[in-house]
């Protein structure tokens, strides 16, 4: 009747009392539900810090976005100051070419004007110097003439 397999009943049964008497499955249990807790929040953590992360990375999207079109409208505000300032000068140059052009064409009239008049005053005087000697030699009309074509020449030859 007491065989090895009494005894090992026996020693089995008396391990699970000495188990229940010390409270050993509660006590198990109760680190396995403080583990399960933990794990629990731990993934609770997780979850959270997983949205943060995909909000914290919405936020940078919107960010970049924001950057790349403000980048954009700074190029297009480039462009567009340069332009006008390549049109403004454009318009200057064109305003002092207009201004010289017309300040050339003042000093090609004046200098005009003072050919003309000295033009005048070496005809005057030659016409002066012609009556003179015309009243001095007493010439007759065929000599006057060739008096006036020779000084007319010699008026060419001055002015050139």
């Amino acid at each position: 009747m007491f065989d090895e397999s009494f005894f090992v009943a026996a020693a089995f049964f008396t391990v699970i009392g000495a188990f229940i008497y010390l409270k050993l499955p509660s006590k198990l249990m109760q680190s396995l539900d403080e583990k399960s807790a933990q794990i629990a929040k731990e993934l609770d953590d997780a979850k959270a810090l997983r949205a943060e992360a995909e909000k914290v990375l919405a936020d940078y999207e919107e960010q970049r976005k924001q950057a790349e079109a403000q980048a954009e409208q700074m190029i297009a505000d480039a462009k567009a100051s340069a332009e006008r300032t390549a049109a403004e000068a454009r318009a200057a140059m064109q305003a002092a070419m207009e201004r010289r052009t017309k300040q050339a064409e003042e000093k090609i009239a004046r200098a005009q004007e003072n050919l003309e008049k000295e033009v005048r005053a070496a005809i005057t005087s030659l016409a002066v110097d012609a009556a003179a000697h015309l009243v001095a030699t007493g010439m007759t009309d065929e000599m006057a003439q060739k008096l006036v074509d020779g000084n007319i020449a010699e008026l060419g030859d001055r002015l050139n």
